[in-house]
């Protein structure tokens, strides 16, 4: 009988061996059809095949089959540039390039001493351009993210302990390049950085490296090193065809403070700048820099509401305050019952949601009644709190965008909108006293990132929920007879940031649409409306006659299965979940709906 995931990932648990992990690989490849499957590449200029079960583990345990090609050799531009090399007639999705400095440019790392600042700075910029140069040409063959190594540090560094004091040391160099590479690798989509450095250096250097395989067989990756690579490059596999996760729920006694505040008061609990309370108040700062950067915060706890607002409003220690939770449940109803209505109140689905509480009982109740939900296994020891939160990668994502350091405040403001809805006498009521503004223009690379989140997250206004990959987006902006444009709206509470996507290709004075989506925070307030008026006057003014569409179901976009009936499409066939309409642009009899402005630049533009 075939163990069960479970019982794989707990052997290579108990004993991290290449064995034990190439035995659980190959465990794993008979259930695979359990996974979804991702093709990978690992193109290197050393020898990596030991990566390989690891990687098959470790990209298993978050849910996918890797399906791995390992590229020849010290073969990565053959590879990446040859169209018909096997790296590229396997189309992968995910192509990992791994180089070491003393393979790309030997100079740097052997003769380091005996080069001037010129010379230097000429290998840099040279190491530089070559490799933007390859990146542009691989992104013109493949639709592939492509994820690039920077380059380790010198585990000796040439000058000794005088190494930091040297302007120009071996290690200032690396580090200036590396930023050079990543600065340069921006201008290429669906390209990205993995922190080789920071993994040499979190193990140590003299741990990464087994100096007796890389003269052997130039495989210098350490049993410590190889385990730490695969989950890295599992994380950004995660982050490019998994679906991050967007609220982290807290519990409140001993998880953000040390005590139970209905016991020991205020004045009891452990929270401070000595320890132990200097343990919570440094754990509240990081869950804070997890707001900053997009995370979503909820409370879930069982308490007297007042002992805990008290502790929130009162305690000079405290870090993370009100304002920073999206939503609140703190009372004594089971917890897994609270986690339904924190989704429900976010518009999140409970897969978007992590757990972090310390009583291990609330934590199995919550794994056994809501599974979609990631319940954190925490430590006993709160020291380790922060590492376990941060090192789940549960939140990590492939873009930093202006909505995500805004989040936090979004979900405020549109709690704000709620309560007006509430008090509202009508729907229409409501919708005229928001002042509603809106601004439709085409993706330029400021809103590339957004858009392409947009894309690949939105699940419930999304007509056809089609995932577009950097380079896909790319290449169809490019295109003279596609468009793609985004939807930004502010009202009376604040600006909502760009929340639409649409993407439409003209062929035969007919214009199909790709993608045509809103975010969930925006639903019922007849955007698409506005959104589609636009789109009829663009389309017209590039002398089509019609639209196309195809509505797409799955079990999550039912909000937007009304779109093209309510706007006077006719339906033209249809196949199972799959239905396509038509709208003949002489017989548009909708318009901007009167309580929607337009702004300015926009009216410029129509």
């Amino acid at each position: 009988m075939p163990l069960s995931f479970e019982q794989i990932l707990g052997s290579v648990d108990e004993r991290p061996t290449l064995a034990a992990y190439a035995r659980a690989a190959r465990e794993i490849r008979l259930s695979a059809e359990q996974l979804r499957p991702v093709r990978i590449s690992l193109l290197s200029t050393f020898t990596i095949d030991s990566l390989v079960p690891y990687l098959e583990v470790e990209a298993a345990r978050c849910g996918f089959a890797a399906n791995i090609y390992l590229g020849p050799f010290n073969a990565v531009r053959q590879e990446l540039l040859n169209p018909n090399s096997e790296c590229l007639s396997r189309q992968p999705d995910i192509v990992f390039v791994a180089q070491l400095l003393c393979d790309v440019c030997p100079p740097l790392v052997n003769d380091f001493l005996a080069l001037d600042e010129t010379r230097l700075d000429q290998y840099v910029t040279e190491i530089v351009s070559d490799t933007v140069a390859t990146l542009r040409a691989f992104r013109q063959l493949s639709q592939a993210n492509l994820v690039l190594h920077n380059f380790a540090l010198p585990s000796y560094p040439p000058l000794g302990i005088y190494e930091p004091m040297e302007q120009e040391s071996q290690t200032s160099v690396i580090r200036r390049l590396n930023a050079r590479m990543v600065h340069a690798v921006k201008t290429v989509p669906g390209v990205y950085i993995l922190d080789y450095e920071r993994l040499c250096a979190d193990a140590g250097y003299r741990n990464w490296q087994n100096d007796k395989m890389w003269y052997l067989a130039r495989a210098p990756l350490s049993a410590e090193a190889l385990l730490a690579l695969a989950r890295m490059q599992t994380a950004f596999i995660h982050a490019s065809f998994g679906r991050q996760r967007k609220c982290l729920v807290l519990d409140l006694d001993n998880t953000l403070w040390g005590g139970v505040i209905g016991e020991d008061g205020i004045a009891g609990i452990q929270l401070g700048h000595t320890y132990p309370g200097n343990v919570f108040r440094h754990f509240q700062e990081v869950v804070l820099q997890l707001h900053r950067r997009g995370v979503l915060l909820a409370i879930n706890s069982k308490n007297n509401q007042t002992d805990a607002e008290e502790v929130f409003r009162s305690h000079p220690d405290m870090v993370l305050r009100e304002e920073h939770f999206a939503a609140t449940r703190i009372n004594w109803r089971a917890k897994h019952e609270n986690m339904v209505e924190i989704a429900n109140e976010l518009n999140l689905g409970l897969d978007s949601l992590v757990f972090f509480d310390d009583n291990p009982a609330e934590r199995a109740l919550m794994h056994q009644a809501l599974p979609e939900v990631l319940t954190l296994d925490m430590p006993c020891d709160p020291p380790k709190y922060a590492e376990v939160l941060l090192e789940s990668r549960a939140f990590d994502r492939l873009s930093f965008t202006l909505e995500d350091r805004r989040r936090g405040e979004m979900y405020r403001e549109q709690a704000a909108r709620g309560q007006l809805e509430h008090t509202a006498t009508s729907l229409q009521d409501f919708l005229d006293s928001l002042k509603l503004e809106i601004s439709i223009c085409s993706v330029d690379q400021f809103a590339f990132p957004r858009v392409l989140d947009l894309i690949n997250k939105t699940n419930q206004f999304n007509l056809t929920t089609r995932r577009h990959s950097a380079g896909q987006l790319t290449e169809m902006i490019a295109d003279p007879m596609c468009d793609a444009f985004y939807l930004r709206v502010t009202d009376r509470f604040g600006d909502n940031g760009i929340v639409g996507v649409a993407i439409l290709q003209l062929k035969n004075r007919t214009a199909y649409i790709d993608t045509f989506l809103l975010s969930c925070r925006v639903i019922g307030r007849t955007l698409e409306t506005g959104f589609l008026s636009f789109l009829v006057d663009w389309v017209k003014s590039q002398g089509a006659t019609a639209i196309e569409g195809e509505f797409i179901a799955t079990t999550k976009n039912a909000p937007a299965i009304e779109f093209f009936a309510l706007h006077g499409f006719a339906q033209i066939g249809g196949n199972g979940a799959s239905s396509r309409w038509r709208l003949n642009l002489n017989d548009v009899s909708f318009q901007m709906p009167h309580y929607i402005q337009v702004a300015d630049e926009m009216r410029a533009k129509v």
